[in-house]
Order: structure tokens, then C-alpha cells, then sequence
């Protein structure tokens, strides 16, 4: 079934019901399509930029969705490849982990904060691919059918991803938990 709209032109163009009101899917989908995008990227501004390339693609191509999978796992499948597409292009490094006490520590942060800090460097050291897996198994909680669909997959490749990443994630905690100072992100070639 599709409901048809009218374009600015005047012209009508028919698309399936789940996306046309794309304002109110947008609003409905924004805050996952954006936790996607941050927890590949490790990036605020990034992830953002990410999100909102992925809506205008989505948007764009908004004819082409024809609902074999849920409209959510249609708009995380335009993010997961946007971000891996930016992550590539724009090769973000690690510093080496900051000294606790210098000057430009966090203000006020936490055991909690830098516990987070130490996911987020543990993270960096994932592949693209292995970020969106992880992200969209442990924070969204999809099943390894919806995970190999909007990774363009198998259910079994995603095993193999998840796997290694555990077992990087794991390592990298690991270190992180052995030094007493944590890394950040930046672009290359740009130190802070």
C-alpha cells in the first residue's frame, strides 16, 4: 500500500505509508540513527554531520524503500554506511592517552566519565564495520538477522565481527585500566 504526496513541483509521487510523513519519521528515528553514527564515528560533530548526510540520503532515495525490513533498520542502514563512508574518508587517529593531571583534563570528571573515556579509546581501535556491529547488537539491541541486514551481510559474518570485537574491546579496557591516563580523539594530522 502506498499513500501518494505531492512534491514542490506539483507533481505526485506514491510512498509507502511508514515513510510519507518523512518530518515525523525523521523525529522518530533521529536520536537511535544519531547514537549509531556517534558510536561509530567517536566524534560529536561528526556523528552529527553523519546523521543529517544520512536523512538527506534517505530522503532522497525515499521512493526506493519498499518495506521489506522495518523502517528503522532501513534509516540504520543509510547511517551505518554514511559513518563507515566518513570514518574512511576523514582517517581519525588516537593520541597518545593524557597525562590525569595536566590542565586540560575534564573539569569535573568522574571515575564514571573517564571509564567512558576508556570505552570510547577501547572503541577507536575497532574497525568501522566492528563499531557498527557493536552498537547496533549492545546499544540497540538487534538480533543478528536485522544486524547482517542493515550491515549487507550474513548473520554468521556478524558473529565473526562481534567476536573479534569483544575480544579487542576486552584487550583494550584491559590496557586502558593498567595506565592511569586515557586517550582522545582527533582528525589527522591535527594535534591538539
Amino acid at each position: 500500500m502506498r499513500h501518494t504526496t505531492h512534491t514542490f513541483d506539483g507533481s505526485c509521487v506514491a510512498f509507502r505509508p511508514e515513510i510519507a510523513d518523512f518530518a515525523a519519521l525523521y523525529e522518530r528515528t533521529y536520536a537511535a540513527a544519531y547514537r549509531t553514527a556517534y558510536g561509530i564515528c567517536g566524534d560529536s560533530g561528526m556523528a552529527e554531520d553523519v546523521t543529517q548526510d544520512a536523512y538527506v540520503a534517505a530522503y532522497r532515495d525515499r521512493e526506493k524503500f519498499r518495506g521489506e525490513a522495518p523502517v528503522a533498520a532501513w534509516i540504520q542502514r543509510i547511517v551505518v554506511n554514511t559513518a563507515i563512508s566518513a570514518v574512511r574518508r576523514r582517517k581519525i587517529v588516537w593520541l597518545e592517552p593524557l597525562d590525569e593531571h595536566r590542565h586540560d583534563r575534564p573539569v569535573g570528571s568522574t571515575p564514571d566519565a573517564l571509564d567512558a573515556i576508556s570505552v570510547q579509546s577501547a572503541m577507536a581501535s575497532l574497525s568501522s564495520e566492528q563499531r557498527a556491529a557493536v552498537v547496533l547488537r549492545y546499544y540497540h539491541d538487534f538480533d543478528y538477522a536485522t544486524i547482517a541486514a542493515i550491515l549487507e551481510t550474513t548473520s554468521g559474518n556478524v558473529g565473526s565481527l562481534l567476536s573479534r570485537a569483544m575480544v579487542r574491546l576486552r584487550a583494550g579496557l584491559d590496557d586502558a585500566s593498567a595506565r592511569p591516563s586515557h586517550s582522545r580523539p582527533v582528525e589527522a594530522g591535527h594535534v591538539r
